[in-house]
């Protein structure tokens, strides 16, 4: 099964990943808090993301419901998704990676994520 899918393939500058995984290990939550900000302060663009069916137990982590115009409601999946950002006054440009820790499968989604750091030619993971 493909379980990376591309929104994008930039053409990026030796890129650094700053990568925050949520779940019991991201202490009051200051990882993924600290990507949210940089995501709502940089507005990066969409790279990839991975297919999260076979490595979540969907009974710990749970699809939300919002409301879309104060009416209809729409099912919000968890995620895993990387989004790049041009730095033009670095030499390096930016991968985001915002995802719940998997709760199945490791050794296939820390494949999945390392195939990504290495199509975009990562130079460092954060």
């Amino acid at each position: 099964m493909e379980y990376i899918k591309y929104h994008s393939e930039p053409e990026l500058r030796d890129p650094v990943i700053l990568a925050a995984f949520g779940g019991w290990n991201d202490a009051a939550d200051s990882a993924t808090t600290a990507i949210k900000f940089l995501i709502d302060r940089w507005k990066p663009t969409k790279l990839a993301e991975i297919d999260i069916e076979d490595f979540f137990v969907f009974t710990e982590t749970r699809p939300t419901i919002k409301y879309v115009d104060g009416i209809q409601r729409a099912i919000v999946w968890p995620s895993c998704q990387f989004l790049w950002h041009q730095m033009p006054d670095l030499s390096h440009d930016i991968i985001l990676y915002l995802g719940a820790e998997p709760q199945l499968k490791w050794k296939t989604f820390s494949k999945c994520f390392l195939d990504v750091c290495r199509k975009f030619h990562a130079s460092e993971i954060v």
